[in-house]
């Protein structure tokens, strides 16, 4: 499969000091979805940008099917895009605001007239034709928006937090639609979002951004199982972190001491020197509760929460607050109250010796 789009050692400042996008290298293969995940200012809306046209990189090259783009205008990258905000031009029927990506592009009406149709059909819109955005529900103007940016059958579509306006159920219903319009059409889809749950629905690879470098790319099973970097496991999901130091190390476990003294067995995934600081990240769902007694690590519920289908309990262990335990509501003991102790055990395999966030 070959590569669509590719960053070559991409740089963008804005003010010639500060760097926004740092070396930025990424290539996407043709038919993928990747999506650019990751919190304000951490650089993915500048470099989709960067990639659709409307920024320029500092330094470095952008390349779409191994040609360069630096002295293409947007509207002749032959490139999707569609915005939060919908875009769309308030005084054109719907009709008419899909039609205009083809006037641009000097296609003939009988052309326009049946691309326009298709596309309609695609978004299950064709009796709105003649409705003004403004006659439509905000999931009509996305899917609308949606159509514009596939009508005139881009190579690429970009999205930059197309859902962010939609209430969750709306969201989650055009998730699917995206992801389904994406396997059928065979797409190449460049999306960006802050949402984690977004990013690891809708994706074939995740790549999480945070001050301006990819952090890890990977599927979003890997990224949610087994992320490289604290900052990847905390920005993805519920996670817990438990800082200790590096007591011994051996080709793939690390034993990491934490403040009471309690040894911790956990997969190396940061190679740290002897007595420097590990975070051992484990996700909630991970912890095995016993009763009390059990498993040398002992913890004490501080809150309790129940969700229906599961409950969370927040427990204190190892001299440190804010771990978190969910389970299953039928896997719930009722003498597990607020104060009381309980036992807590995982698998090696799902808890790991990751670098400290410095904040």
């Amino acid at each position: 499969m070959k590569h669509l789009v590719s960053f070559k050692n991409i740089q963008k400042t804005y003010d010639g000091f500060r760097p926004v996008v740092k070396d930025l290298n990424l290539d996407i293969k043709e038919g993928e979805f990747v999506t650019l995940l990751g919190p304000s200012g951490s650089g993915k809306t500048t470099s989709l940008m960067m990639l659709a046209g409307f920024e320029t990189p500092t330094h470095g090259e952008i390349f779409l099917k191994d040609k360069p783009l630096h002295n293409l205008p947007p509207h002749k990258r032959d490139i999707g895009m569609v915005f939060q905000n919908y875009a769309l031009f308030p005084h054109m029927t719907i009709e008419e605001n899909l039609a205009f990506p083809l006037s641009v592009r000097k296609m003939n009406r009988t052309d326009r007239i049946d691309k326009v149709r298709r596309a309609l059909d695609m978004v299950k819109l064709k009796d709105f034709a003649k409705r003004y955005p403004a006659q439509m529900s905000g999931g009509q103007q996305q899917r609308v928006a949606l159509a514009r940016a596939l009508v005139f059958e881009p190579k690429l579509v970009l999205m930059d937090e197309p859902l962010g306006a939609l209430d969750k159920q709306l969201r989650e219903h055009m998730q699917l639609e995206i992801k389904h319009l994406h396997k059928q059409l065979g797409l190449t889809v460049v999306y960006v979002t802050h949402d984690q749950s977004e990013a690891l629905t809708m994706s074939d690879r995740v790549a999480v951004f945070n001050d301006g470098v990819i952090q890890q790319i990977d599927s979003p099973s890997t990224i949610y199982e087994a992320p490289t970097k604290s900052f990847v496991a905390q920005f993805i999901g519920e996670n817990n972190t438990l800082v200790g130091t590096l007591a011994s190390t051996d080709a793939t476990h690390s034993m990491v001491r934490l403040a009471d003294g309690s040894l911790i067995r956990a997969l190396t995934v940061f190679q740290a020197k002897q007595n420097e600081q590990v975070a051992l990240c484990i996700r909630p769902e991970r912890v095995i509760v016993s009763p009390a007694g059990t498993t040398p690590l002992t913890a004490r519920i501080q809150e309790y929460i129940y969700l229906g289908d599961h409950v969370r309990m927040i427990t204190e262990i190892a001299g440190q607050s804010n771990f978190m335990v969910k389970l299953p509501a039928s896997q719930m003991d009722s003498s597990w109250t607020v104060g009381s102790s309980i036992s807590l055990s995982w698998a090696p395999e799902h808890i790991r010796a990751l670098d400290v966030t410095k904040h």
